[in-house]
């Protein structure tokens, strides 16, 4: 199977490409700016924006795992736009988010898994919880020089999942059969709020980490300060209002269905297993 991935140097493309690595497919790494080389990985070069780059980034691609483009004006039209032009593809993994089917249309995911099942090809869609990762990464900078996180989650649980098992779950539906037209909705085997995660995260750190609820609006008004379209606003905030909705603490048996093992848990991820 020869793989492309798109958004292949990202969070959540980056395991989706050692995943498949792993399994022996021969993987195209897509991003605006490729990673290296490496055994079984082909870095291309694969920018939404230009469209220029879509057709030698497919070219030979059986099968696609796509992140959707996030940060483009008109979200919702480019990823049919991508699978009318991905001629050799016969089979397609699609990044979405848990909830999607009940987040307002602004929020392009459903949109994207429309396009996914009406494309002819054999799809699958992964619908993860927000990552686990998100801690170490999107949240670095902030916890390292203030020690605070502050998001508009309420007291809300959430199902954190590993990276490394929405990549495995990826990989196994790229490279087997038996997930055409599924759906997986995947999180960590336990849920627990962003107080707690912290906690576990600062005693293993030896740090005193604290998360503090914000009130959308306020959230709102800091993202808007720094840059943030009103697009880009709103979709934060419906993702934040079906968190605060209960809507992220459910736990699956979907990780483990798919891969055989069980879904690696949050104090697995702060111990570094």
């Amino acid at each position: 199977m020869n793989v492309l991935v798109i958004g292949a140097t990202g969070k959540s493309g980056r395991p989706v490409v050692d995943a498949l690595a792993a399994r022996g497919a021969k993987v195209r790494a897509a991003a605006r700016t490729p990673g290296a080389a490496a055994p079984g990985v082909e870095p291309v070069h694969f920018d939404w924006a230009d469209r220029g780059t879509w057709l030698p980034a497919l070219e030979g691609a059986e099968g696609l795992f796509v992140v959707g483009p996030f940060g483009q004006p008109e979200p919702e039209l480019l990823m049919h736009q991508l699978l009318d032009q991905a001629g050799d593809v016969r089979r397609v993994v699609l990044l979405s988010v848990l909830g999607a089917d009940r987040l307002p249309s602004l929020v392009p995911m459903a949109s994207w898994e429309h396009d996914v099942r009406m494309s002819g090809r054999e799809w699958t869609v992964l619908r993860p919880n927000w990552f686990q990762q998100n801690f170490g990464e999107s949240f670095a900078e902030v916890l390292r020089t203030r020690g605070v996180l502050g998001l508009p989650a309420g007291d809300a649980a959430v199902s954190f999942v590993d990276t490394r098992d929405v990549g495995e779950v990826a990989a196994i539906a790229l490279t087997s059969g038996g997930h055409d037209g599924r759906v997986y909705d995947l999180t960590g085997p336990s849920a627990l709020t962003h107080g707690e995660a912290l906690r576990l995260l600062g005693q293993a750190g030896g740090r005193d980490l604290r998360y503090e609820p914000l009130e959308p609006a306020d959230f709102a008004d800091a993202m808007r300060r720094g840059g943030r379209g009103e697009r880009a606003v709103e979709w934060q905030l419906a993702l934040f209002r079906h968190v605060r909705a209960g809507g992220n603490a459910a736990v699956t048996s979907a990780v483990h269905d798919v891969t055989g093992h069980p879904a690696r848990s949050f104090p697995a991820y702060v111990a570094g297993a």
